[in-house]
């Protein structure tokens, strides 16, 4: 069952009419120099948390083509950017 609500604690929260007495100031504090930040050592074993450089190009050719190009990387599940990089790849070790 809930609790009745005690006015009588709430009236510690209402503002006084008039403060009598000013309040001083609080002293202050002494400055302190802030410390210097330590760094972890970056282990050699994470991998860059940099994000990729990626980049982007746009190719005009006939709609066959492109439709095959699309198809060929649907076949093999494969983003454009991988099957381009297996086709330049397999271009270089023909010639």
């Amino acid at each position: 069952m809930p609790r009745s609500l005690d006015l009588a604690r709430l009236k510690q929260f209402e503002r006084p009419a008039a403060d009598p007495q000013p309040q001083s100031p609080p002293e202050p504090h002494m400055a302190r120099a802030p410390e210097p930040v330590r760094m972890a050592p970056e282990p050699g074993r994470w991998p860059s948390r940099e994000p990729m450089r990626d980049g982007q190009i746009s190719i005009k050719a006939p709609t066959d083509v492109i439709d095959r190009f699309r198809r060929l990387c649907k076949d093999d599940r494969r983003t454009y950017s991988d099957m381009l990089a297996i086709l330049m790849n397999a271009y270089e070790q023909k010639g």
